[in-house]
């Protein structure tokens, strides 16, 4: 009888893990879930903010390289 139970008892320890990532990994789950979550968090941005964050982020990489060469420039004057 001892075994039995023990049988038992190893069968759902392992078979529950293995049913919840069945169950998980069905794509049906993952477009009802992950998909309208994404969608929900991160909402479609309109093409012009798209463009407004480019352009800043090209400005702001100009302005830095500018200040490099800039430092670069001087330090090579100095010698």
């Amino acid at each position: 009888m001892g075994w039995v139970l023990e049988v038992a008892k190893m069968f759902l320890y392992l078979s529950f893990p293995v049913g919840i990532f069945h169950y998980v990994n069905q794509p049906a789950y993952f477009d009802k879930w992950v998909i309208q979550a994404k969608k929900e968090y991160f909402p479609i941005q309109s093409k012009q903010v798209y463009e407004q964050m480019q352009d800043f982020i090209y400005d702001f990489n100009a302005k830095v390289e500018k200040k490099h060469l800039d430092v670069l420039e001087r330090q090579s004057k100095n010698k």
